[in-house]
């Protein structure tokens, strides 16, 4: 499945970001995403990622 057309209209504000995956688990939606060229950490509690 395409998902690239749903994250351009969902997401479009966060074009900065590589989308890896896209699973949909019944009651959510999982999304795995990461930047595009280097690691950073959450803006807010400045934890590093996986």
């Amino acid at each position: 499945m395409d998902v690239n057309p749903l994250v351009v209209t969902v997401f479009s504000w966060l074009s900065v970001l590589v989308v890896e995956d896209v699973a949909d688990g019944g009651e959510a939606v999982a999304i795995t995403a990461r930047t595009p060229d280097v690691a950073v950490s959450w803006p807010v509690c400045g934890t590093p990622p996986f």
